[in-house]
């Protein structure tokens, strides 16, 4: 999934006044948690794995495959209700994305295993 699919997408069944470059913004923070939570702590040898900047534009490609591509766009959805003070729905709406997330980081686990501390480089 690219960021463009993930905007278009959360745009389509969350409509919202909020701007492709900030939802973009948004897609970019969430990339860089993966980065950094999942990606760096574990082995990653020949995974290639490059942060999105403002110059990749809406084509970057996102790291998590399907079915887990699901936590960008439940992303996206928490940061729309928390930006409309809608605190009710961005609770249950972060509670989804925390359980895809969690999925994500087990499925990621199970096949890579973890840096030792020493190596691990933020």
């Amino acid at each position: 999934m690219t960021i463009k699919q993930a905007i278009d997408i959360v745009d389509a069944i969350k409509p919202n006044q909020y701007s492709r470059t900030v939802k973009a913004q948004w897609a970019r923070n969430i990339e860089r948690r993966v980065h950094n939570e999942i990606y760096l702590n574990h082995e990653h040898e020949d995974i290639e794995f490059t942060l999105p900047t403002e110059e990749d534009g809406e084509e970057y490609a996102l790291f998590a495959p399907a079915p887990y591509d699901e936590l960008y766009l439940l992303y996206l959805a928490a940061q729309i209700d928390s930006a409309n003070a809608e605190y009710g729905r961005y609770n249950n709406t972060v509670r989804q994305f925390d359980s895809v997330y969690r999925d994500f980081e087990k499925f990621w686990q199970s096949g890579h295993m973890p840096c030792p501390l020493n190596l691990i480089k933020y």
